[in-house]
């Protein structure tokens, strides 16, 4: 059995390094490295959490690291940075493991990718940790809440700044759970949502209703990945959060409407809409990137979805781009670039990549697409806007500075649009009777997330 843990660790080793030292993208580096793997389906779970755990509590544990050493953490070897951050992961943070196997087991990878003596002081360090234990976390002062739940400082202190001490450190400790996994029964495909649950079961994927979101379906193992199964493969359903779905159920298109999406890749809400149009109509999808484009394009080909026409355009132009778009649309989509605060729990690397000057760039984009966007809605047609971060300034402050410059717009009410359950909290109900609403993360179990939606006045 040994070997295959040495393997399992080995992996995650080679994942954390691409991830932490040269900047790859936590998810694209797991899938490569799982992939050639012959790790079993609960070693491939362990990696993940393993990958995912650190970079989530990287601040935190890195902390906690520097008192240990002689010399700053960015002086060490990058070998030895990569074992000494796992192995404080799993004596601090890991379910099921004991600490004296998760030391045992970093020692000797140490030995073998490290250089010449490391292992020595990786054993030292972490039994060190390992000693004190839960009292290592329980002696972070209360006043380092970045260090508390694991975040840059500048991004710790915009939340309290928005939100509030109390309030954010709330948002900030959801943050750190573990997110569950959703999936979006392809409407146009699948008529009984039980026959769908019936055939995930086929293959050993247990699925059940959502208790928030009906039309959705939760699934066990949360990170786990399950494009290989056939209903997946035969287009049956989509992955997607329950946050992203209500875009497409607050939009509400109608059979028959022209619709633009004007960031629409990698298409997971554009194939919504296409889905509730009962594929009839027209999609016109664009993005910036050929490469995200195609994306579109396979998601499409594989929902059986044929109203959907891609083309790369940067929307931040796209006044200009008349001869091949309609002049006016039904519906207009801009789900724009934004900084993701809403997706820490679920896309760590964004605890290392983000900051307040790329929040600040950000918010330039989100104003050009808005408006270049608007111009392609039809007069009483609707224009959506949408963000996964939950920056006041990316959201409401962004939809007030625009409504504020273009009378002839107007937020309308969405709430007859929302499932039942959500409206039974009473900020949800208030803001999407205004037309715009902000989802937080330590409420509902959902990503942090942003809608509005607004009409062109007739």
């Amino acid at each position: 059995m040994q070997p295959k843990q040495d393997e399992a660790r080995n992996t995650a080793y080679l994942c954390l390094l691409e991830v932490l030292e040269n900047r790859g993208y936590s998810n694209l580096v797991l899938k490569q490295e799982l992939s050639g793997s012959s790790l079993n389906e609960k070693e491939r779970s362990f990696v993940t959490a393993m990958v995912y755990g650190t970079i989530t509590r990287i601040y935190t544990i890195d902390h906690l690291l520097v008192p240990y050493l002689k010399k700053d953490l960015s002086a060490l070897d990058p070998s030895v940075r990569t074992c000494l951050r796992m192995g404080a992961w799993q004596v601090l943070f890991a379910y099921g493991v004991k600490d004296y196997a998760a030391v045992s087991a970093t020692v000797d990878l140490a030995r073998k990718v490290c250089p010449k003596g490391a292992e020595s002081m990786v054993n030292a360090i972490l039994r060190k940790l390992s000693s004190e234990g839960e009292h290592a976390l329980e002696k972070i002062p209360a006043k380092k809440a970045d260090v508390r739940f694991s975040l840059k400082s500048e991004i710790a202190g915009c939340l309290i700044k928005w939100y509030g001490k109390e309030k954010a450190e709330k948002i900030m400790e959801a943050f750190l759970q573990i997110p569950e996994m959703t999936i979006r029964p392809n409407a146009f495909r699948v008529k009984k949502t039980e026959e769908l649950i019936g055939e995930l079961q086929k293959t050993g994927i247990r699925a059940a209703l959502d208790p928030i979101v009906p039309e959705a379906l939760d699934i066990p193992g949360n990170r786990m990945d399950i494009s290989d199964a056939a209903a997946y493969k035969n287009g049956l359903f989509s992955v997607q959060s329950l946050s992203a779905m209500l875009v497409g159920f607050v939009a509400a298109p109608e059979k028959g409407w022209s619709v633009l999406d004007t960031c629409s890749a990698p298409g997971g809400k554009t194939a919504h809409l296409a889905e509730m149009m009962n594929n009839e109509g027209h999609i016109d999808a664009l993005d910036a990137s050929d490469i995200r484009l195609k994306m579109v394009d396979e998601t499409a080909q594989r929902l059986g979805l044929s109203i959907i026409s891609t083309l790369h355009y940067d929307c931040t132009y796209l006044r200009e781009e008349k001869e091949k778009l309609l002049i006016e649309y039904d519906l207009v989509l801009c789900d724009v670039p934004c900084s993701g605060l809403g997706l820490l729990h679920r896309k760590p690397d964004i605890r290392l990549s983000m900051t307040y000057e790329k929040m600040q760039a950000l918010q330039e984009v989100q104003e050009s697409i808005l408006e270049n966007s608007c111009l392609r809605v039809k007069r009483g047609g609707f224009l959506i806007y949408s963000t996964c971060t939950i920056n006041p300034n990316e959201n409401e402050n962004r939809i007030d500075a625009f409504l504020n410059t273009h009378p002839d717009f107007e937020c309308v009410p969405f709430d007859d649009k929302l499932p039942p359950d959500l409206l039974s909290n009473p900020r949800l109900l208030l803001q999407s009777k205004k037309g715009k609403m902000t989802i937080l993360p330590d409420e509902e179990g959902m990503d942090g997330f942003f809608i509005a939606k607004m009409r062109r006045r007739s």
